[in-house]
């Protein structure tokens, strides 16, 4: 084997602890009906093949205006774990597709749990709660502290080098890297940089 036979070898592996490192805890969300915070993080992608075009329209991410995919993630509130991953999907399925079509409202649903999402993601009052102007200030401030704090994870991905630059390598090979770089941050998230405590004093669950 050559050398980077090697590196994807060893990614693969990292990437398969996915099993193990990022999972729905049940058990820990039962004395909560807010569980997780939602989002999708756009990545940069060498423009796909198109049998008609040179460009195929369905990968175009908003965020780069270049061709890309989209992976949703979803955070526990209230510990240091990502504990949804639904991927990847073309750049152009909106943050609401994603979440309709492919898994996540479902999850809720049948959970009977209840998630914090941007203003992406409006149509779903009774399974997701977004920005809001009738919110009080306590919980104006717990729902930014909590897109925010996702935006860290988000972050943290992207401090690898084939995520935060165009990747080259094909759709299947991308998602090994993804899914390997998050493994990686659920990691460092255990071990040594905690996501922020998003609780606020005097803010109670039923609000």
């Amino acid at each position: 084997m050559q050398g980077r036979d090697w590196v994807w070898f060893f990614l693969e592996k990292v990437q398969a602890l996915k099993a193990e490192k990022i999972v729905w805890p049940d058990d820990l969300f039962t004395d909560y009906i807010w569980v997780i915070s939602v989002d999708g993080t756009h990545c940069w992608i060498m423009e796909p093949g198109h049998p008609d075009w040179s460009q195929d329209s369905r990968y175009f991410s908003h965020k780069y205006g270049k061709a890309g995919v989209v992976y949703e993630l979803g955070i526990a509130l209230f510990t240091s774990r990502l504990v949804w991953m639904n991927g990847p999907f073309p750049a152009g399925d909106s943050d609401q597709h994603v979440f309709k079509r492919k898994g996540l409202r479902n999850k809720l649903q049948e959970t009977n749990k209840r998630a914090i999402a941007d203003g992406g993601y409006g149509g779903f009052p009774t399974l997701l709660s977004t920005p809001n102007s009738h919110d009080s200030k306590e919980v104006r401030r717990f729902k930014s502290r909590a897109l925010k704090r996702h935006e860290k994870f988000n972050g943290m991905t992207k401090t690898f080098g084939c995520l935060s630059g165009r990747f080259r390598h094909g759709e299947k090979r991308f998602k090994t890297c993804f899914e390997a770089v998050c493994v990686i941050c659920q990691y460092q998230c255990e071990l040594e940089n905690p996501l922020y405590d998003i609780l606020i004093d005097g803010l109670t669950e039923d609000e």
